[in-house]
């Protein structure tokens, strides 16, 4: 729109601000607390009781070995032995071997629809943190090579790829690292831990609702758990936003009335939702009218008309699907690549190019459920009329929304997940949602699953928030030594290495709350 575009150059000082930042932004927080834990797993009592190339010989009928190589030490990882391998038919997977071994086993996830190799630089970076500390480490594609199938191609009519994506994949990917370490060092693993976000917190938690027994420590940021509704959330969306023509400028003015209505609501006016749902903002009722006039600072009819789809509950066939959107994501905060935008860019607005949503959506609907592989093919205008055929069968397999985990619980295993208030793609309601599910079956699941909101974080990521944090460290303190967290240190690092703005992100449904010169959980 042309208000809009005569505008952007508004937004350039803020783009600019953030690319100090990016290099800051590629640091991740994870094992940061390790020397303040109850538990040291930094000892590494265990030593290797084959040389590297011996694995060779150690195959299995449900794995293929392809190389096992010496990897020499460096930049404070230590020497370690790479097994590459695979599953049958395509699924690829790699476990690192530490020469002296804590006995533990940390796996990490994938993102969007995977099918990320294991020499991709951020899957580098997480495993190369947890090798630091000693740990074996495990990791799979999930039976796709994005290089080669990108996006939801793999699935395109091709089942037994979407069940490997759905759960199969890393089911046998710890099944057969267990194995692989315990001929490594003779030693059974004495504790697995899962880490992963958005796709890798659906991962979690399927795997923990099918195969409870795998980890026995699982952290689970933002999951993407009720997959199919998150795809038709994704479509609701996109489509209202594309057809109102809002840019990030009218974004950015919209966010500036939803925080000027809403920000004291919980007790501090810090430019934070610490709970959206105490917002009772209404784009019909409370942004100003343009009447006609073409300015940056009041909304036309169809933006009105726009923004009240969006935030409304997703309805199929007559249900509903999918929770309404919380506000809080439309604000200005660092992005998952270091630069400062609106939580709404890339996911729901680009100028630059498609947004995330169109490209992880329409693949959902394109390639994995009503196989439609069209060019001109328009997922955005789908019917939601009538429940389609074939969603049942893809729910089955992609789907983590089963509340009964007391084979988790009787198993002696713990999640800790966690999700960013601000999140501009998958709604942190669900997640709650979920974990009231897992209450009216179990009064006790604090003892084994905890949730934990975080004010102003964007996807897994970013915001204007508190956005870096170690769970690592109390998921293993709760795991081995019984401490249940309440709590956890969160901050940003706006400056690399600059923890002066540390807040706590507590327990739900304890929230922080300004106490003396700090917050308590309450």
């Amino acid at each position: 729109m042309l208000k809009a575009s005569r505008h952007r150059a508004i937004l350039n000082t803020f783009w600019l601000v953030g690319l100090c930042v990016l290099l800051s932004r590629l640091e991740a927080a994870p094992f940061s607390n390790a020397d303040t834990g109850i538990v040291i797993y930094t000892n590494a009592p265990y030593a290797a009781q084959l040389r590297c190339k011996d694995l060779l010989a150690t195959g299995h009928f449900a794995y293929t070995i392809i190389s096992a190589t010496e990897i020499a030490a460096d930049d404070g990882v230590p020497a370690h032995c790479r097994v590459d391998g695979l599953i049958q038919s395509e699924v690829r997977f790699e476990v690192n071997l530490p020469n002296n071994w804590n006995g533990r086993i940390y796996m990490y996830g994938n993102g969007g629809l995977a099918g990320t190799p294991a020499s991709n630089p951020g899957k580098q970076m997480s495993r190369d943190r947890a090798l630091a500390h000693h740990f074996a480490t495990a990791y799979t594609d999930t039976g796709h090579d994005r290089r080669v199938e990108p996006g939801g191609t793999f699935a395109y009519k091709n089942f037994h790829k979407l069940v490997d994506y759905g759960f199969r994949a890393v089911y046998l990917t710890i099944t057969a690292a267990k194995r692989i370490t315990h001929d490594f060092f003779r030693q059974q693993a004495n504790h697995s831990y899962w880490d992963g976000c958005s796709t890798g917190g659906r991962q979690a938690m399927i795997n923990a609702q099918r195969f409870p027994e795998d980890f026995d420590g699982i952290l689970a940021g933002a999951p993407a758990a009720d997959y199919s509704g998150l795809k038709f959330s994704q479509a609701w969306r996109i489509s209202a936003i594309a057809k109102s023509g809002l840019e990030e400028v009218e974004v950015l003015e919209l966010a500036k009335h939803i925080y000027a209505r809403c920000d004291g609501l919980d007790g501090m006016n810090d430019g934070l939702l610490s709970d959206p749902r105490l917002c009772d903002f209404d784009a019909g009722q409370h942004l100003p009218a343009c009447n006609g006039k073409d300015r940056v600072d009041c909304f036309d009819a169809s933006e009105i008309k726009a923004l009240k789809k969006y935030y409304a509950p997703v309805v199929l066939a007559g249900e509903e699907i999918y929770p309404a959107m919380p506000v809080g994501s439309e604000v200005l905060g660092i992005t998952s690549t270091g630069v400062q935008h609106t939580g709404w860019y890339p996911w729901l607005i680009n100028p630059d190019g498609r947004t995330l949503l169109d490209q992880l959506g329409s693949d959902f609907f394109r390639y994995m459920v009503f196989f439609q592989d069209q060019p001109d093919y328009n997922w955005t205008n789908f019917d939601y009329v009538q429940r389609p055929d074939g969603l049942d069968e893809f729910r089955a397999v992609v789907d983590a929304i089963d509340p009964d985990l007391s084979a988790l619980k009787n198993a002696g295993g713990k999640i800790l997940s966690y999700f960013g208030w601000a999140d501009p793609d998958i709604n942190p309601l669900t997640l709650i949602a979920y974990r009231e599910e897992v209450a009216t079956l179990d009064a006790d699941v604090d003892d084994y699953f905890r949730v934990f909101m975080m004010p102003g974080m964007f996807h897994c990521r970013g915001g204007p928030g508190p956005d870096r944090f170690d769970g690592i460290t109390p998921l293993i303190d709760w795991v081995e030594k019984g401490t249940a967290p309440v709590q956890f240190d969160t901050w940003n690092e706006r400056i690399p290495g600059d923890r002066s703005n540390i807040r706590p992100t507590c327990a739900y449904p304890l929230r922080a709350h300004p106490h003396n010169d700090g917050f308590i959980c309450r």
